[in-house]
């Protein structure tokens, strides 16, 4: 049975959510073309229509996965420009820390794509330079501060997600230190 244009694009759409969300869960070395075709409800013809290799995947998929929730963080639900506080709630909320599926591919990601191809670390730096770009739009024409704010949004949600299972406590005042922290830069002091 033939598939329809429309139906395709819909498989490759499912194909790229499962393998995003699981990327982001286990890493990319921690998931298998099988678990993503499952996820997806799909079969391995499906995703090689779609997809030269895993790799290629993985490269798709943190693009699709950055652009969704970039795309969320911008807008914010109300069409209007974000401010810092948006980005801050987006990437350093309890909520993200405790459902990795949920963050951000930049966050997820960050030892993990190292160590991939170049297709996965182009589209994670392409990631890491329109996250910098928006947060030096919204603290100021300085990309170094910028540059430090997305270093510590990364190292502060891993943090957090290390300690959270036995100092939950700790885990929460990292959140909250950095976002502190990140705001007083902000402000130039």
């Amino acid at each position: 049975m033939k598939v329809t244009k429309e139906q395709s694009e819909l498989n490759r759409q499912a194909l790229l959510d499962a393998a995003a969300r699981l990327f982001k869960q286990h890493g990319i070395d921690g998931v298998g073309v099988a678990d993503i075709c499952k996820a997806a409800g799909l079969t391995h013809g499906a995703l090689y229509k779609h997809f030269a290799d895993k790799q290629d995947l993985a490269a798709q998929a943190f693009a699709h996965s950055f652009r969704k929730g970039f795309d969320w963080t911008t807008q914010a639900g109300s069409g209007k420009a974000p401010t810092l506080s948006t980005y801050l709630d987006q990437y350093l909320s309890r909520r993200v820390r405790d459902d990795q599926a949920a963050g951000c591919p930049v966050v997820t990601s960050a030892c993990d794509t190292g160590r991939q191809s170049e297709a996965v670390s182009q589209s994670y730096t392409a990631g890491f330079a329109e996250l910098r770009d928006g947060l030096q739009a919204v603290m100021g024409d300085d990309p170094a501060r910028a540059t430090l704010a997305v270093a510590a949004l990364i190292g502060a949600m891993a943090l957090s997600r290390g300690i959270v299972k036995t100092d939950p406590k700790l885990a929460n005042e990292v959140l909250k230190q950095v976002r502190g922290e990140i705001e007083r830069l902000a402000d130039g002091n």
